[in-house]
Formats: C-alpha cells, structure tokens, sequence
C-alpha cells in the first residue's frame, strides 16, 4: 500500500499536467487526480503552495541572462531571483509553470551562446560578444510575447494576476533581484546589437513553447 504522501505526491504532478496545452494530456491527468483525490478523501487544499528550481549559471551578473528570465517569467507565470552567491536563476511558482520556464531559459540560454560562438569571429572584444547576444535576448523577448499571444492556453489577466500572487509570496522570503528592462544601453556596440536582433529569428521556439518532445514531470 503506498503512503499518504506518496499519494498526494502523484496527485501533485497530475494536477500540475492538468494545466498542459495539449487538451487530451489535461483531462487525463485531471481525471486521474480526482479519481486519486476521491478515494483518498482528499481536497484541492491538501494541495496548495509553490514550488521552486534552479538553473546554473555564471556568477558574474550578465543581463542578457537576465532579460531572458525575465521574458520566461512573463510567459509562464512564474517569479524568479538571480541567487548572488550562485549565480544560479531560481524560479518559484506552480509545478508545470516552474517545470516549463527552467527547461526554456535553460534552452534559450545555450541557444544564444551557441549562436554567439557559431557567428562571432574569434578576436571580437568582449564588448561586441555581449552586445550580439544582447540583441539576440531582445528579439526573443519580442518572439516569446507574440507567441505567447498566438498560443494563448492562459488569459493574460489571469498570468499577470497569478505573477503578482507568487511574486509577493516569494518577496517575503527572498531578496529578489531587480528586473532588467528590454532595452538598449548605452554601452551596447549596436552593429553587434541589430545583428543578434536578426539571428534570434534562427533559434526554433515552437517545441519549447507547445511543451512538445518526451521529457515530463516524471513519476504519474
């Protein structure tokens, strides 16, 4: 016989998929955790609270990371820090919305280095390195919001409203970092600017977006 937890761990994950784009996964594991609720006596308040992830990264602040995070949280209704000590993005929020910003950022993060490494001659300073993936970060935040409009699984209201709830529960534990506007500085080397602006068209956004491809909340 499994234990309660055990239990309520199964549901946790069904309940987290019952908010899946694909139609058909959502009903099925949302009748699944009924069914495990029902005969387990339990409610949605046996239920409730957050959950968070890390994604490595460098420890030297590098706003570009940031704008990205930033456009994944907006997507995805979640909150997230940039742990100084770390450097890591912890992203905090409802299982499959934690679940689905962590494996984009952590996509869209080698993408743009990827793409960096591929179209930046090797003796570029470090300034037009940056700047270049600065502007990639940019067009995919404009990229993300427009597919994110087209998809629309989620009512706006309802993302910006639930960023708010997690944001303010997450506030009273943590020191947030503060958000990096999409914007150009001037510091950027804006030749390396537009030319990461055009390339980001390159990088594929669909698969991460739909939630397509076999990795899952393991475990149901």
């Amino acid at each position: 016989m499994e234990d309660l937890e055990t239990i309520k761990r199964r549901v946790r994950k069904l309940l987290a998929l019952s908010k899946s784009p694909n139609e058909s996964e959502a009903l099925s594991a949302l009748r699944k955790a009924n069914e495990l609720m029902a005969e387990h006596r339990l409610t949605r308040a046996d239920f409730t609270g957050y959950v968070k992830k890390s994604v490595k990264s460098t420890r030297r602040a590098v706003e570009w990371r940031t704008v990205l995070a930033n456009a994944v949280e907006r997507l995805y209704a979640t909150c997230h820090f940039r742990d100084a000590d770390t450097g890591s993005f912890v992203f905090y929020g409802e299982e499959l919305d934690v679940f689905m910003s962590t494996e984009m950022f952590a996509y869209l993060v080698k993408a743009v280095d990827r793409m960096a490494k591929r179209n930046i001659r090797g003796n570029a300073k470090r300034r037009y390195r940056q700047s270049y993936r600065a502007g990639v970060a940019s067009r995919l935040w404009d990229r993300m919001d427009e597919l994110g409009r087209q998809c629309g699984w989620r009512d706006p209201a309802e993302l910006a409203e639930r960023r708010r709830e997690i944001s303010n529960w997450v506030g009273g534990q943590v020191a947030l970092s503060t958000a990096v506007p999409k914007q150009k500085t001037g510091r950027a080397n804006m030749r390396a600017w537009r030319r990461g602006e055009s390339d980001a068209d390159g990088i594929s956004l669909s698969r991460q977006m739909s939630g397509g491809g076999t990795r899952r909340i393991g475990g149901c």
